[in-house]
């Protein structure tokens, strides 16, 4: 079972909003008779009880925003449909506002509420509707209501966020509340776990995986104290909290729960683990005392204290005295040439009950080289800097690849990723057994192949497999060159709100019309886009495209510019501000290949992008 689990945060901001700073002391304050009169009161009889409000709180400044968790005891009351909450006006925090419950099962709050009057003028609770551009738009609130546990909560995707402003008019506003949630019971900081004092601690370490597969392996401390052990630096992210956990029958259990302070020095934290059906328990680490390994197969990560899912942290805990040094990377020896060969395999994926099926099948390039009994294979499917190393056996028949072998990594600043070849066996029951990769080999065909199943890896030490890189049915022929043409690429544009840029997708056949293959260093494609009628040759700039030395006009196939520009076209990112973009009627893309001594081109493929601008309304 793969990490699925994401993080969530502060919701959507609000944006083009004026700075108005609402700070008031009794000084500030100077309330006419009339004024207050206007402030909504508690009718008689009615007794308000401490509750908690938590939310995100966002402050627009002059060149920046601020955006704090805050934590705080404000005062509810209930009288019949009616409910009055004061805590919502940072400026009068203990000017109360009135809601209604609805019959939907929700508590509606009017905009406009008077909540008291300092220098600046008079202040005024107010809904802040996020229309999608700067004029926002005044709205009432509505929070979901928990008439059991008595919980008011505004959803973290609303449309909306509670503000302050000097007149119900105007939408100068500061203090944005967001994530807004008010419970019973009063507010008190939560105690975090301390190392006893003279206890004597060990450097550990720990590797895994992240919630985007990125590799963990950094250092940790740990304390011993008869069957109560400490831990200190579990996550990286909060490398001085401590977690206490129980030592027995050689498993150290860490009790749910455990405040372990606060994520990006705002966000509260508690710490989880995760069964297989990703539902919160305690963190159970099986240790040997003699080996000195923890390890911990299924998820760790962090809980908000408002019950929230904050982020997941980390996969396959495993928890060593010696830390893991990662392999150089194999690489060709000198002198060998490798050659292209043809690699077909079929795609597996997981079903809906966690089996491994066939998605589909597919076709691409491998390198492969021959020195001796050593057989070397270099695979496109990811950014390794390595190669996967096997051995002939000794009649020559077969060549085995040894079960997690390391073949190269790829990092980009602080993220590292870490690429292992293994196969493995389905033993039932979703219990997979690693072997080594065995392949058929056939000098006269110059094929290689197997029925196995083989798959890169994320780990060192169990099936961690990345998706899409899954193989079975694999078998790979050794190319010919030859003079032919290239077939026509499938050319798609997509988008979606949550990106900055648009997508062009190539899909270009690894086989000419007439089933030849085509090799890939003989391979490039052209980007056009129409204009007013016209056809336009695309240019990356090097300006646009981090990782070109030069403007280009002709893409080679096995180019791979990271996050702009994926081998093959299979990605190719377009920025919103490209000069006159969203006047393209048009993008198309056609296929050069150069093989044999002679240059062939497939027909220029045509994607309607004044449809695809249309109906995402990327313009106006």
């Amino acid at each position: 079972m793969k990490r699925m689990i994401q993080w969530v945060m502060a919701a959507t901001l609000v944006y083009g909003l004026t700075v108005f700073t609402a700070c008031s002391n009794d000084d500030d304050t100077n309330m006419s008779p009339a004024t207050q009169e206007k402030l909504v009161t508690l009718p008689p009889g009615v007794v308000s009880k401490s509750f908690t409000m938590q939310t995100v709180r966002i402050v627009n400044m002059t060149d920046r925003e601020q955006t704090t968790y805050e934590k705080k005891n404000v005062q509810v009351a209930f009288d019949g449909q009616d409910v009055y909450v004061s805590g919502f006006s940072s400026s009068f925090p203990k000017s109360f506002v009135k809601g209604t419950l609805t019959d939907a099962g929700t508590c509606l709050f009017k905009s406009g509420q008077y909540v008291g009057e300092d220098k600046t003028g008079e202040k005024y609770v107010v809904g802040i509707m996020d229309t999608g551009d700067k004029a926002n738009q005044l709205t009432d609130f509505e929070c979901t209501y928990d008439p059991e546990m008595r919980i008011l909560t505004i959803p973290e995707d609303a449309k909306f966020a509670v503000a302050e402003s000097d007149a119900p008019s105007h939408t100068q506003v500061s203090n944005i509340l967001q994530n807004v949630t008010v419970m019973p019971g009063s507010f008190k900081e939560p105690s975090v776990v301390t190392l006893p004092e003279g206890l004597a601690t060990e450097q550990w370490y720990i590797t895994g995986s992240d919630d985007k597969d990125f590799c963990l392996n950094y250092g940790m401390t740990i304390g011993f104290n008869g069957q109560d052990v400490y831990i200190q630096g579990l996550f990286k992210e909060l490398p001085l909290s401590w977690v206490h956990g129980r030592l027995e029958g050689g498993v150290i259990t860490i009790e749910k729960g455990q405040f372990v302070g606060y994520y990006k020095d705002w966000q509260e934290v508690l710490l989880v683990g995760y069964d297989e059906e990703l539902k919160i328990d305690d963190i159970t680490l099986t240790y040997d005392a003699d080996k000195k390994i923890m390890e911990h197969d299924n998820f760790i990560g962090f809980y908000g204290t408002d019950t929230r899912q904050v982020e997941y942290g980390l996969a396959n805990g495993y928890i060593t005295k010696e830390r893991y040094i990662v392999p150089d990377p194999i690489l060709l020896p000198s002198g060998v040439t490798a050659s292209p060969y043809r690699f077909e395999y079929d795609v597996l994926t997981t079903d809906n009950e966690g089996y491994l099926v066939k998605e589909y099948d597919d076709l691409e390039e491998v390198m492969i080289g021959f020195d001796g009994n050593d057989v070397y294979f270099k695979f496109p499917h990811v950014d390794a800097n390595g190669w996967a190393k096997g051995t002939l056996s000794p009649d020559r028949r077969t060549i085995t690849i040894p079960s997690l072998q390391y073949c190269g990594s790829w990092q980009e600043q602080n993220y590292r990723q870490d690429y292992y070849l293994t196969g493995f066996e389905d033993k039932g029951n979703k219990e997979y057994e690693l072997t080594d990769i065995v392949f058929d080999y056939d000098a006269q065909q110059n094929t290689i192949s197997s029925s196995k199943t083989m798959c890169i890896n994320s780990s060192y030490r169990i099936l961690s497999y990345y998706g899409y890189c899954i193989f079975r049915n694999t078998k790979f022929t050794k190319k010919k060159e030859i003079a032919t043409t290239p077939a026509a690429p499938e050319v798609e544009m997509s988008y979606n709100d949550l990106e900055s840029y648009i997508r062009l997708e190539l899909s270009i056949p690894l086989v000419a019309d007439d089933g030849s293959d085509l090799l890939t260093d003989k391979l490039s494609y052209i980007v056009y886009y129409e204009k007013d009628g016209e056809q336009h040759e695309m240019v990356f700039r090097a300006a646009d495209y981090q990782g070109l030395e030069t403007d280009m006009v002709e893409i080679p196939y096995n180019l791979h510019v990271i996050s702009r520009i994926a081998r093959g076209g299979v990605t190719i990112m377009l920025d919103k501000t490209l000069d006159g973009i969203f006047t393209w009627t048009k993008v198309g893309a056609k296929v050069i290949y150069r093989g044999g001594g002679e240059e062939h081109a497939s027909p220029i493929i045509w994607f309607d992008a004044k449809t695809l601008y249309e109906e995402n309304e990327l313009f106006k």
